[in-house]
């Protein structure tokens, strides 16, 4: 029945998408959907892309595992589901295949998943061009058991870390020096989980991919508590798939419209403007009203925190360092004033899309 539910849609449904498989019992293993929304989100929005398999969702415990990114007003976003009836090489690599088939073969810039030993070896035998990271919500989440209850509870180390962690601004040098400072502080040099993390910090802290083109978007813990307890609403141990996969349309169709009414929010309103910058009143045109908002914000602080220091040029292109009272550092702009291409040692641009107040 549920897999004549999903032809009946793929015949009806212009752009709808599936694929299924049996095991050698002719027990439903693997399932993958997208439909043509999904598909056009993912065409829109796909730079980022997280796969989070710990949802268990129904009496046949199938695992639910969405794919999920982040829209034009910063809200999660659905790109395809899948459910599976184990965590395995052969379950990981069948579901990726079917998510990059039903997208065209376009890869994310980046892909986030958990800490899962199958996952390791899964996604880059399928993603060969997108870099894979690991969801840092997922691994704070672990930080009070792995240090213990009375360092959790009793001490502000904790909280102190998160603050590090969840810093997108650190320089790699200056992320180092602050989490060591920590592990000092609370001689938690001895502990293995917090040393081996560290050690591969270059996989889960985005101070080390800024380099990625909105490698950044999917870091904020808001946005991962907020999607946990959207898609946590699922789990129903006594349900069937047929019940599942209506409770997930419904929730889908929430989610459109949400954006579909933040769509029409900006499209027939314009945020009032806090500056006399040309560029601030033309973004105010062209943003949706949460990005201009951020936007309008690096122009506030343009003018009361940045100064110009030092110039130079190379070839075509000039250099202006721009002091930053705000965080007491010196980051260096680049333009070509042929192209007006700009660039900024900041790196705001590439993690989130919008130019940064040191090039404004």
């Amino acid at each position: 029945m549920f897999i004549n539910q999903l032809q009946q849609l793929s015949e009806t449904r212009e752009g709808f998408y599936y694929a299924f498989d049996v095991d050698a019992d002719q027990c439903l293993c693997r399932v993958f959907r997208a439909d043509a929304e999904a598909r056009r989100n993912y065409s829109l929005y796909g730079e980022a892309v997280t796969f989070d398999p710990t949802y268990s969702t129904n009496r046949y415990n199938m695992i639910f595992s969405p794919f999920t990114g982040v829209d034009h007003h910063k809200k999660s976003v659905t790109f395809g589901a899948s459910l599976m009836s184990r965590e395995n090489d052969l379950n990981f690599n069948w579901i990726f295949e079917k998510f990059l088939d039903a997208m065209g073969g376009k890869e994310p810039h980046c892909f986030f998943t958990d800490q899962c030993h199958a996952m390791k070896t899964a996604v880059p035998a399928v993603f060969k061009t997108a870099a894979h990271r690991l969801c840092m919500w997922h691994i704070m989440q672990k930080l009070p058991e792995k240090v213990g209850p009375t360092v959790a509870k009793e001490t502000d180390f904790v909280s102190r870390l998160n603050s590090v962690v969840w810093d997108c601004d650190l320089e790699p040098s200056d992320f180092e020096e602050r989490w060591s400072g920590l592990i000092s502080e609370f001689q938690m040099e001895d502990n293995g989980w917090l040393s081996y993390m560290f050690s591969i910090r270059q996989r889960w802290i985005p101070d080390y991919y800024r380099d990625i083109p909105l490698g950044c978007l999917l870091r904020t813990t808001q946005r991962s508590e907020s999607e946990n307890s959207f898609f946590k609403r699922f789990e129903n141990p006594r349900g069937t798939l047929v019940e599942f996969w209506l409770h997930f349309q419904s929730a889908m169709d929430q989610q459109r419209y949400r954006q579909k009414s933040l769509d029409r929010d900006s499209d027939h309103s314009l945020p009032q403007t806090k500056t006399l910058l040309r560029l601030e009143i033309h973004a105010s045109t062209v943003y949706t009203h949460s990005l201009f908002y951020d936007f309008q914000q690096q122009c506030v602080d343009s003018l009361h925190s940045c100064s110009a220091g030092d110039s130079s040029r190379e070839a075509t292109t000039r250099f202006l360092d721009v002091e930053d009272s705000m965080f007491q550092k010196t980051y260096t702009v680049g333009l070509n004033p042929t192209t007006w291409d700009a660039s900024c040692s900041c790196k705001l641009f590439e993690k989130k899309g919008y130019i940064c107040k040191h090039i404004i």
